[in-house]
């Protein structure tokens, strides 16, 4: 990267280049940068006027570009394409990307660089600075006066002071624009079009046409009606996607709803709460805590209680999920769900039993049902049972329309193939079908990381846990299991001071979802790791405190064994 914001340097000097450049060849190039593609003689002319043999000086200065591997191309004509810093800012503030455009902006253009220079190239210097400036200042006012025009007035003069504070900005400014509010009808128009596009505002709720050519005037929609600024929802922005949420169908109203929750009158409650349930239905099993928070606040009747045992399921909150399950009446899908959050705390039997109350349910109770068959045959070493499953729970959740739980049963297929040495195409299956969704994928890549490291690949398997833990980001139940993932690789490596760093890093993200099977997992690991006997100690009060009295007896068992390191 060429600097040339705040000073005149290469970002890092090539690795053939002991030397920092002479001015006159970083000058050229950032010249070419700047205005592009221009010939042998107007260079030489206005780098070097007077000179005797002008275009021999540029071609030296060239040589020492190109040896250092910086490419300037032609022969007549001359051209780069080195990245600039200056190309990037400009680049940003056509995007509307003003908190980048700031971070590039390193102070006044060619800063120091503008002495000895012949009168026309110090011109163009101090005509791009100036330039350069005046559109930083220039993009945060448009900015600032399309955040104050919607309502946001404190947010957009904390924008024009931002820019002011830059190097070389205030020079440029002749003035200081007053920012006022929008009328209503303008910002009830642009709220309108952000929510849901031009055409569908129009036919909602019939926006005046100069509310449009406003709004285009201002350089807030284009002439499309798009828009050209994102402002985050205020409260008239709040109100208008309750208008809206009113005249659409639900499906399309339920983010609108969520948007306006806090204004909904009486008459939109019974409406607005079936949207906010279709909602987390989709959301409960890829991201449970957006389900959960969806959720609050809403009367409760046995759909949503059922939802949030899923939520709190899919977050290890089990306990919590268990006692939701254990107020709604005898079900097939409550079986189903209260099977897989026994099984998980460590009662069998019972599980055992809830698996098969779900024989005669709705496919999801049947694929449930399967589900955890197989996760208790893999426990015993039943692999190939397992698998299979698996496999029939799959196609019962597609048939269900559970994707999230499809892709999941089949991920656990991988996992007990993998154990038959058969995974490698059901992982690349199962990775295949779940593409770009980030949530899935990162669990996907846990299990495979297990496997990676029971083949001794102990590199990949760390690389997975780590790709895992990029993908769960916010995802505090998933972040925590990557981290002591990677804390137990560590650990049975010899890597003390990683394992133990891991390790914490996990126990604060299982503590901070309030996630108390995973809390004592770790805190187990780290007593094993440390060879301190209080943090087994705290592990067993933790389960026990939480009612988890399966798993404490299991830990309090491991604690009888224990050896102080």
């Amino acid at each position: 990267m060429l600097r040339t914001l705040g000073k005149l340097a290469l970002e890092h000097n090539p690795p053939n280049h002991r030397n920092p450049f002479q001015k006159k060849p970083l000058l050229l190039l950032a010249y070419l940068c700047l205005e592009g593609p221009r010939s042998r003689r107007h260079l030489a002319e206005l780098f070097w006027p007077g000179a005797s043999d002008g275009l021999n000086s540029l071609s030296v200065a060239l040589s020492r570009l190109r040896s250092a591997g910086l490419p300037v191309t032609g022969e007549e004509i001359l051209s780069t394409a080195v990245p600039c810093d200056a190309l990037e800012l400009q680049k940003a503030l056509a995007q509307g990307k003003l908190d980048e455009a700031r971070q590039l902006y390193g102070g006044r253009f060619l800063e120091g660089a503008d002495e000895g220079l012949s009168p026309e190239l110090e011109e163009w210097v101090w005509s791009k600075r100036e330039a350069l400036a005046l559109a930083l200042w220039q993009a945060h006012q448009r900015q600032a006066e399309a955040l104050a025009g919607l309502g946001w007035s404190e947010e957009g003069e904390a924008l024009l002071q931002s820019a002011l504070e830059l190097p070389g900005v205030l020079e440029v400014v002749d003035e200081k624009p007053q920012l006022r509010a929008f009328p209503p009808e303008v910002q009830r128009a642009f709220f309108a079009v952000q929510w849901v596009g031009l055409s569908k505002a129009i036919e909602l709720l019939s926006i005046p046409v100069e509310a449009l050519d406003f709004l285009i005037n201002q350089g807030l929609l284009d002439a499309q009606g798009r828009p050209l600024v994102t402002a985050p929802p205020n409260l008239q922005a709040r109100k208008v996607a309750l208008e809206l949420a009113r005249q659409l169908p639900l499906g399309e109203a339920a983010p609108l709803y969520k948007a306006s929750r806090a204004h909904w009158e009486e008459a939109d409650r019974a409406r607005g709460r079936l949207a906010l349930l279709r909602l987390a239905r989709n959301l409960v099993d890829e991201r449970p805590q957006e389900a959960l928070a969806l959720l609050a606040d809403l009367a409760a009747d046995a759909e949503l209680l059922f939802l949030r045992a899923r939520a709190l399921e899919r977050l290890g909150r089990y306990r919590e999920a268990l006692e939701l399950l254990d107020e709604l009446p005898p079900s097939p899908d409550r079986s189903a769900l209260r099977g897989s959050v026994l099984l998980r705390l460590g009662h069998l039997a019972e599980a055992r039993t809830e698996a098969e109350a779900t024989a005669e349910g709705s496919l999801f109770a049947q694929a449930e049902g399967l589900n955890l068959q197989g996760m208790m045959l893999l426990g015993q070493g039943r692999f190939q049972e397992a698998a299979e499953a698996f496999s029939r729970a799959a196609v019962r959740f597609l048939m269900a329309g559970e994707e999230v739980r499809h892709l999941g049963a089949l991920s656990n297929r991988a996992v007990a193939l993998a154990e038959l040495g058969q995974g490698e195409e059901a992982f690349a299956e199962v990775l295949a079908a779940i593409g770009a969704r980030e949530g899935l994928r990162a669990r996907v890549y846990l299990n495979l990381g297990v496997v990676r490291e029971r083949q001794g690949r102990l590199e990949e398997a760390e690389q997975l846990y780590r790709e895992s833990l990029a993908l769960a980001q916010g995802n505090l139940e998933a972040m925590g299991r990557a981290w002591n993932n990677l804390g137990a690789l560590y650990h049975r490596q010899g890597k003390a001071a990683e394992a133990k760093t891991a390790y914490q890093e996990a126990l604060r993200l299982a503590r901070a979802g309030q996630e108390w099977v995973l809390t004592a997992a770790v805190l187990a690991n780290l007593a094993e790791l440390t060879g301190e006997r209080a943090s087994l100690e705290e592990a067993i009060t933790l389960l026990e405190e939480a009612r988890y009295t399966v798993l404490a007896e299991r830990y309090r068992n491991r604690l009888a064994e224990f050896r102080p390191s």
